[in-house]
C-alpha cells in the first residue's frame, strides 16, 4: 500500500454560477486586501480527500452530475476561526439537500464522512480575531443565496495553496435533456 501523505490528493468542490461567484470574488478581493493570504479559487469542499483519479472514478463522478441538479445554498453569516484552513469565511447553512450530496459523493469515493461544516473560505491564514472582525464589519451584505451548480476535481497535493488547480468540472443539472449531457465533461 503506497503512503497517502506522499501521494496527490484529489478533493470534490462545490462551485458557484456566475451571479454568485461575481458577488464571492468581490467579497474575496476585499479580504484579501486587507489580510494578504494566499490567492485560491472559491469552493465549498464536499468531499475528500481521495487519492484515485482514474478514468473509472471520473466517469463515477461524471454519471453523478448527470443525475443532480443544481441547488441554492443560503449563506448564514461570516465567521472566523483559529485554524489555518477556517480562517475567515461564509457559512453555508447546513440543509438535508447538502448533506445528502455530501454523503452521496462520499459514498461514491470511497471517503469517511465526518462531521460536516459547510463554508466558503474567503482567507487562509492565521490572524488575530480582532484583525479578521474588523475585516468582517466592512465586507458587503452577504446574498440571500448562491446558487451551486458544479462539482469540480480538484487537486491540491503536496504543493503550496496557490499551486492548488481545477482538475475536471462537471455541472450540475439545471434541466436535463439529451443536449446538456452531450460532450460531457466540460
Amino acid at each position: 500500500m503506497s503512503n497517502e501523505n506522499t501521494e496527490r490528493r484529489y478533493w470534490i468542490w462545490g462551485q458557484f454560477d456566475e451571479a454568485s461567484s461575481s458577488i464571492l470574488n468581490k467579497i474575496q478581493r476585499i479580504v484579501h486586501d486587507e489580510l494578504q493570504g494566499p490567492s485560491f479559487i472559491l469552493h465549498l469542499t464536499l468531499s475528500g480527500p481521495f487519492f484515485d483519479l482514474s478514468s473509472g472514478v471520473l466517469e463515477r463522478i461524471d454519471t453523478f452530475a448527470l443525475k443532480n441538479k443544481q441547488f441554492s445554498i443560503k449563506p448564514r453569516s461570516y465567521g472566523m476561526k483559529d485554524l489555518f484552513f477556517q480562517s475567515l469565511f461564509v457559512e453555508i447553512e447546513n440543509t438535508n439537500k447538502l448533506n445528502t450530496l455530501k454523503m452521496n459523493l462520499d459514498d461514491l469515493l470511497e471517503v469517511s464522512s465526518e462531521d460536516f461544516f459547510p463554508h466558503i473560505s474567503l482567507f487562509y491564514g492565521l490572524k488575530n480575531q480582532i484583525v479578521k472582525q474588523i475585516v468582517i464589519d466592512h465586507l458587503l451584505t452577504l446574498p440571500e443565496c448562491l446558487v451551486l451548480d458544479k462539482i469540480t476535481v480538484a487537486e491540491t497535493g503536496q504543493g503550496d495553496i496557490e499551486s492548488w488547480r481545477i482538475i475536471r468540472q462537471y455541472p450540475l443539472i439545471n434541466n436535463l435533456n439529451v443536449l446538456n449531457s452531450l460532450g460531457r465533461p466540460i
